[in-house]
C-alpha cells in the first residue's frame, strides 16, 4: 500500500542520498518535524540526538546507527531520535570530522610515543584504507578510533544542550500552536450556536 510504483536503483538511491531532490532545506524540515512528533521527553530525544551525532565522529560508518542505537538502548535515550542524530554525519560533514578525529588521535598517539600518520594519504581510495587497516593499523585506523571516540565523549554534553534546547522550543511553539488552534475552533463553534 505505502510502496513506491517504480523501484529506486542503486544509484537513483545513492544520488538521493547525496542530493536529495526535495531539496535539503525541506529534508531538513521534514526531519525537524518527525523528531518534534516523537512521544517522548525532550531530554530522552535530545540524548538520542546527540548520541547519534557524535557517533559520527567514529571510523566504522557502516555501524553508526547500531553504536548509536546501542547507546540509547543502555542509557534509555530515544532509539529513533538516535538514530536520526547519525545523519549529522553525511557526506558533506564526514571529511571534516574524520579529519579532526584522525589529527586528534594522531596528536595523542605522538604524546604517548606512539608512531601514527597525520593525514590520511593524499592518493586514498578503499584498497589502499583496507591494505593500511590490515597490515598496519597503527598508522591511521588506532588514532583515528581514539579521536574519534574522544571527540564522541566530549561533543555529547554540548550537543546535547544545544538538542534539548531546540526540541523543548519545537515542542512548546507545538503545543502553543495546538492550544491555539483549538480555541478558534471553540469559538467557531460557540459562534455558531448563537
Amino acid at each position: 500500500m505505502f510502496q513506491r510504483r517504480e523501484k529506486r536503483g542503486f544509484l537513483s538511491t545513492a544520488r538521493q542520498f547525496f542530493w536529495p531532490t526535495m531539496g535539503y532545506l525541506r529534508y531538513f524540515t521534514y526531519i525537524k518535524h518527525r523528531v518534534i512528533r516523537v512521544a517522548d521527553s525532550s531530554h530522552r530525544i535530545a540524548l538520542g540526538l546527540a548520541f547519534g551525532a557524535a557517533i559520527s565522529f567514529t571510523p566504522i560508518v557502516g555501524t553508526h546507527f547500531i553504536q548509536a542505537g546501542l547507546l540509547a538502548y543502555f542509557f534509555r535515550a530515544n532509539l529513533l531520535s538516535s538514530l536520526i542524530g547519525t545523519f549529522v554525519g553525511n557526506p558533506w560533514t564526514f571529511p571534516f570530522m574524520w579529519l579532526l578525529s584522525i589529527e586528534f588521535g594522531s596528536f595523542l598517539f605522538d604524546l604517548m610515543g606512539l608512531p601514527a600518520e597525520k593525514t590520511l594519504p593524499s592518493e586514498m581510495n578503499f584498497q589502499i584504507f583496507w591494505d593500511i587497516a590490515m597490515n598496519e593499523p597503527f598508522r591511521i585506523l588506532a588514532p583515528w578510533a581514539l579521536g574519534g571516540y574522544l571527540i564522541a565523549l566530549i561533543s555529547i554534553p554540548f550537543t546535547y544542550f544545544l538538542f534539548k534546547n531546540l526540541v523543548s522550543g519545537a515542542k512548546l511553539a507545538r503545543k502553543k500552536a495546538r492550544e491555539f488552534r483549538m480555541h478558534q475552533a471553540a469559538k467557531r463553534v460557540t459562534g455558531q450556536k448563537k
